[in-house]
């Protein structure tokens, strides 16, 4: 699968989308109207149908593809390959100029996990410098387990996750904006951190609590306060 042993005491799991940077806008939409279309054209159904299952299997299913993939049976590579395309929505992507700093400061070994495709994470990241900081990527085509796409929120996930790091539960660091993601990590034995940056500028998921959540350990307001958080950690 993903991610090797590690002698690092800590391990940072963090999010991409609406985690490291914006993906609402011009981005997300992109991807949503591009999803929309393949659905609409492999299923042979309205736009408007199609636009009604995308939203479906991503609440059922935590991405749409897998959706797709569980229903229908469509390949999970002709889907994202569609889906994310990124000479259609790269320009939009936007990170703060001091990411980089931040990340180089959290001590411990770093991990993207993303529920998106490696070729869309490695691009972004890498066309923003960034990819240089982090020791793997752990995309949705890595997710397969005994057979199964087991993606965020999957429990299971966080589980083989845990058994090819090799470090503590506890040292195990989950950053994510997705509040579902954070309650079964946490429920598994890792520290979770809320981003919520981006909370009031487009997400649908995560706007109707505005308390901190019991399985959430820190709150961060923006990026740079994981370096407030890294303090307490350690």
């Amino acid at each position: 699968m993903f991610l090797k042993k590690t002698n690092s005491k800590f391990v940072w799991l963090i999010d991409l989308d609406d985690t490291l940077f914006f993906s609402g806008g011009k981005v997300m939409s992109t991807i949503n109207s591009r999803m929309t279309s393949f659905i609409q054209s492999e299923l042979s159904i309205s736009f408007e149908e199609a636009n009604r299952l995308r939203v479906e299997y991503w609440k059922k299913y935590g991405t749409t593809v897998k959706g797709m993939q569980e229903r229908h049976g469509v390949s999970l590579q002709t889907f994202l390959s569609f889906s994310h395309y990124s000479p259609c929505f790269e320009l939009y992507i936007k990170f703060k100029p001091y990411v980089g700093k931040i990340l180089g400061s959290l001590i411990g070994r770093k991990y993207v996990v993303t529920n998106s495709p490696k070729s869309y994470a490695v691009e972004v990241l890498k066309k923003n410098g960034l990819l240089r900081y982090f020791d793997e990527i752990c995309a949705l085509e890595g997710m397969w387990i005994n057979n199964q796409l087991r993606c965020k929120p999957a429990r299971l996930l966080w589980q083989r996750i845990l058994d090819n790091t090799g470090a503590k539960k506890n040292n195990h660091i989950l950053v994510d904006d997705t509040l579902a993601n954070l309650r079964t990590a946490k429920n598994i034995g890792f520290r979770t951190v809320w981003m919520r940056e981006y909370l009031n500028k487009g997400q649908v998921h995560a706007k109707k609590i505005s308390h901190r959540p019991r399985y959430v350990d820190f709150t961060a307001l923006t990026i740079k306060e994981l370096i407030k958080v890294s303090r307490k950690i350690y």
